[in-house]
């Protein structure tokens, strides 16, 4: 039932970026504008992390401060890793990113 309600705007859309080379360009434009802003947003919530992590640890609260300072550490690794992972396989299968 949902899927009519969906289809419809994609297919206009994939349409309307095929016949507009223009609108192509400013929807590619705009991704990669949100990507750098998640990417800033990302790296502004791993130095929260890390940081809130080692004062709970300092304070007392290792429990937590454990907890909180390993999930800053793998979102570093997932943030600051995934770029350059995704670089490496398009390299590998020689595919433009």
């Amino acid at each position: 039932m949902m899927k009519p309600k969906i289809l419809f705007p994609v297919l206009c859309l994939l349409i309307m970026v095929y016949i507009h080379p223009a609108i192509a360009r400013d929807l590619a434009e705009a991704a990669s504008s949100a990507q750098t802003l998640f990417n800033r947003i990302g790296i502004a919530a791993i130095s929260l992390g890390i940081t809130a992590g080692g004062i709970l640890f300092a304070i007392g609260m290792a429990q937590v401060g454990r907890m909180v300072l390993i999930s800053g550490l793998i979102g570093a690794f997932l943030v600051l890793g995934a770029p350059a992972i995704i670089n490496l396989l398009a390299r590998i299968f020689g595919v433009s990113v």
